[in-house]
Order: C-alpha cells, then sequence, then structure tokens
C-alpha cells in the first residue's frame, strides 16, 4: 500500500483542508477530506444522523432534493436505511443535478461516525464501488473519506465530491452556529 499525504490551502477565509489519498491493489482508493467545524460535534453529527431532510433547505446550491427510499418511513440513518439524494453535477452546469439512491452500511454513534454506500445513480458509470464516511471527532472536525474502485484506472478521481462535502461541512456548520444548535 501506499500512501500519498497532500494539504489543501485555501482562501483565508475557509478552513484548513488536509487531503490524504491512500491506494492500494485492484484500483481501490480512499480520499479525505477534513476541516474544522465550530458549532457542537454532536449537533453537527445529529444534523446528518437525523435531520438530513434540512440539506436542501441548509444547502440548497448543492442538495436539491433529499427523500425516502424503498419504503424507508423515517429519515434517521440506521443500518439499511435508504434514500434518494440529488445534487449538483460534476459535469457543473447549474443548472444539472445528478441523482443517487444510498444505503446507510454503518453506523457508529460512539464515534460518531456514518458510512453511505451509493446504490445506483451516474457515480456507478465511473466507479465500480462508492463509499462514503462521513466521522465527526473530538477535535472539533468533520472527515468525509471516500472509499472508490474506478472502472476505468486512467479515469477521474472523485475530487468534484470532496470539494461539496468541504462547502457542505462549512454551510452546515454555519447554520447550526446561527440556530443555537
Amino acid at each position: 500500500m501506499s500512501l500519498l499525504h497532500a494539504h489543501v490551502y485555501e482562501t483565508a477565509a475557509q478552513a484548513y483542508a488536509p487531503v490524504t489519498v491512500l491506494s492500494c491493489a485492484a484500483s481501490r482508493s480512499t480520499k479525505v477530506i477534513e476541516t474544522r467545524i465550530q458549532c457542537s460535534t454532536g449537533s453537527f453529527y445529529k444534523f446528518f444522523k437525523k435531520q438530513a431532510s434540512m440539506l436542501p433547505s441548509v444547502c440548497g446550491a448543492i442538495v436539491q432534493t433529499i427523500g425516502l427510499a424503498d419504503g424507508n418511513r423515517s429519515w434517521v440513518n440506521t443500518v439499511g436505511s435508504r434514500k434518494v439524494i440529488e445534487i449538483l453535477a460534476a459535469d457543473s452546469c447549474a443548472d444539472t443535478a445528478e441523482k443517487f439512491k444510498y444505503v446507510v452500511d454503518a453506523v457508529d454513534d460512539r464515534a460518531k461516525k456514518i458510512t453511505y454506500k451509493v446504490l445506483e445513480g451516474s457515480l456507478l458509470q465511473t466507479y465500480d464501488s462508492f463509499t462514503v464516511t462521513l466521522q465527526v471527532t473530538s477535535g472539533s472536525t468533520a472527515k468525509w473519506t471516500v472509499e472508490y474502485v474506478k472502472k476505468d484506472p486512467r479515469g477521474e478521481d472523485p475530487d468534484f465530491y470532496l470539494d461539496l462535502f468541504r462547502t457542505i461541512n462549512a454551510t452546515v456548520d454555519v447554520y447550526l452556529r446561527s440556530n443555537d444548535y
């Protein structure tokens, strides 16, 4: 396994965001984006665990819609729950969106960690598998880990989605702080 560590520096108004890339056999790769949050880590985790339905209201420029799928009746993210989300498209026309169906693969409340696995959608045209894990750390960071297997080894890395997670982190953080969560 090889390890490549890079740092992404943004403008002063944005957070420092280290990105780590891990690669191993069979084209399985991992990328991580981690940003500092100022709101309560418990509130941030609770937002994604129990209030994901608010994403279009809070992050409307990125998340257009989110809905329950396959007979799910609860917004609480539990193992096996399924949702459909429509987000800003990678080909970046402001009026285009990508739709994905995902399942919650794992939830660890002690570690404040939720793992989502993409089941359907345009991502699976580029990747054989695509799994995303959110972990809210005690060090006041929100860390998104993307694990993926490219269909074509020369295909694009999912950097676009990491940038979206960085923006979502910042937007949700501001929302939670301004609404006293």
